[in-house]
């Protein structure tokens, strides 16, 4: 994914910011360490632009980035505290519409870190706010499964099923979630 050149550097950002995420989930540090410097270098561009304003609004993906690049490098509690950090300023003032709820992705970085049963909770707390998401249901029925709360795991993982019923999709998560709820 590159973003066109023409575009402004505030949305040149998205893409990097969207690189670094990624290349933490897929626990690739050469391009989580490139995406951040590119994120970085579009905002410095930003507040030098005309359109500066903006960059006051970057802060947030420039935590998430920052957090997903310290986890790589093995700085799991700097990378928790940048992760808590949007997500406590998420509950005060909101995310954008298309934003991703900060508390789900806490609960992607400490399910990736072993950590199931603070997944678990920082899952549970997104869905407070942002029930019903597919990334959020399955990550609660893993951490459930992971954290032997077979009970959790059956509702989280029978209700990505429902949100899902009829469709034709072939996402391992899926198979994941219907192959926990046979071994019930």
């Amino acid at each position: 994914m590159q973003p066109p050149a023409e575009v402004e550097p505030y949305n040149q950002a998205i893409t990097y910011w969207a690189r670094a995420v990624g290349a933490g989930h897929l626990r690739d540090l050469a391009a989580a360490q490139y995406a951040v410097s590119q994120y970085d270098a579009m905002l410095e561009a930003t507040k030098k632009g005309t359109h500066a304003f903006r960059a006051k609004y970057m802060g947030t993906e420039q935590d998430e980035a920052h957090a997903w690049l310290a986890f790589l490098e093995g700085k799991n509690e700097d990378a928790l505290g940048l992760l808590h950090g949007v997500a406590d300023k998420q509950d005060v003032e909101g995310k954008g519409e298309v934003a991703l709820p900060a508390r789900e992705m806490l609960g992607d970085m400490l399910l990736e870190m072993g950590r199931p049963k603070e997944a678990l909770a920082a899952y549970e707390e997104s869905m407070n706010v942002d029930p019903n998401r597919f990334n959020g249901l399955y990550g609660a029925g893993r951490a459930s499964e992971l954290a032997h709360e077979r009970g959790k795991a059956t509702i989280y993982y029978g209700q990505l099923l429902k949100n899902c019923d009829g469709a034709h999709f072939a996402r391992p998560e899926l198979s994941q979630a219907k192959s926990s709820l046979s071994r019930n």
